[in-house]
């Protein structure tokens, strides 16, 4: 598995000054993980692919927004932290 980055996921991640950690996972594995609650955002459209947009979890106070292209290749669309 792929991942792409877009610029606002970037931007964010830079801007929250959350640590990133790496991780390998294939498809199987990204779906069952417990810790990252990938979710399908029902009746929401990713405007540059037009595919499905799905919530998974980065840490407990932020949420990425990603979409599944072929290859299998994740994109991280963009990055929404819980204020406090």
């Amino acid at each position: 598995m792929t991942i792409e980055i877009r610029p606002a996921f970037d931007e964010a991640v830079m801007a929250a000054e959350m640590p990133v950690q790496l991780q390998t996972l294939d498809l199987r594995e990204l779906w069952e993980h417990p810790g990252l609650n990938f979710e399908k955002l029902h009746g929401m459209i990713e405007p540059t692919t037009g595919r499905q947009l799905y919530s998974l979890r980065v840490t407990s106070s932020a949420r990425a927004i990603a979409c599944l292209l072929n290859g299998p290749a994740l994109v991280l669309v963009s990055l929404h932290v819980a204020t406090k």
